[in-house]
């Protein structure tokens, strides 16, 4: 049941169909559908209503799914820490992050590790805030870093690293020299934001709608540079901090809302799934190089 049947059974929940499971595991879809079966039989009821578009769970079947995500997590979790046991110390660590923090720390962090642990890999894959949440969900990274994550049962929050987001404009802009800026003096100017997919513009759109403001920006992307280059052209872009360079030709313009003082960056990871020792390790580098990197940028 462990090595079969609750592998094919949660590749089959997390593909929604025996075939796709099938290709994920690379057996013959009636290998899946024998070892689905079989765990039917020993849980004693349907786990799947089975239909053209697919495979759909039944009630008990989500109770089974989320004891069989739990079993799997914790035996791979095991079998990682039993071959660091016995000196076989290679590992992929996986990581989702958003762009603020693809060059502000997470590399350092990966590098002191293969210090101390040279066979370690590392794949890191850069999206928007709720792609990262949802990949740490699906156990598709290890661990995530994402802006301002929102309450979720199923995720945890080791850190939540300070990210302020501010305005960017160029040197001799209207706004250049001002201490602080609000939403709807934003409004006045040419302004580039990222899109809607990304954790910083819901922010935005947030506080936009509570304080009555309509904010149309002249560029939306899901590009930082993009939104860089717009500045470099005379524009006012929003971005966090940490994608603003270090650069005279720029001005970066604190937004008077506390709500963009306080934001910030968590590093998060799956609830229920107890870490490798090794991705233990990982983590308190990485809350220590994107926290130091933050402060360089002050």
């Amino acid at each position: 049941m462990f090595s079969g049947s609750l592998r094919a059974f949660d590749a089959a929940v997390r593909t929604g169909s025996i075939r796709k499971a099938s290709e994920e595991l690379g057996v013959a879809p009636s290998s899946v559908s024998r070892h689905v079966a079989q765990l039917e039989r020993e849980v004693g009821t349907p786990v799947f209503d089975r239909g053209a578009a697919g495979v759909v769970l039944t009630h008990a079947g989500r109770m089974v799914a989320d004891y069989a995500r739990s079993v799997l997590l914790d035996y791979d979790t095991l079998r990682t820490d039993l071959n660091d046991l016995h000196g076989v110390q290679r590992r992929l660590v996986r990581v989702a992050l958003v762009e603020s923090v693809a060059t502000a720390g997470p590399i350092k962090a990966a590098a002191a590790l293969r210090i101390r642990y040279p066979s370690v890999t590392f794949e890191m894959r850069q999206m928007p805030a709720p792609q990262v949440v949802e990949a740490v969900r699906l156990t598709a990274c290890d661990v995530g870093l994402t802006f301002g994550a929102e309450p979720d049962p199923e995720i945890v929050s080791l850190a939540a690293i300070p990210e302020p987001v501010v305005a960017l404009a160029p040197a001799g802009h209207a706004l250049a020299d001002a201490a602080t800026v609000d939403l709807s003096q934003l409004a006045g100017f040419d302004l580039a934001l990222p899109d809607s997919g990304f954790g910083v513009r819901r922010l935005l759109d947030r506080a936009a709608a509570a304080q009555g403001v309509r904010l149309e920006p002249a560029l939306s992307s899901n590009v930082f540079e993009m939104l860089r280059e717009f500045v470099r052209c005379g524009g006012v872009a929003v971005l966090p901090r940490r994608a603003c360079p270090p650069d005279a030709a720029f001005r970066v313009i604190p937004l008077a809302d506390a709500a963009f003082r306080q934001a910030h960056i968590d590093v998060i990871v799956l609830r229920r799934r107890r870490l490798p020792r090794i991705v233990r390790a990982f983590t308190d580098l990485l809350v220590s190089e994107v926290t130091a990197a933050g402060l360089d940028r002050r």
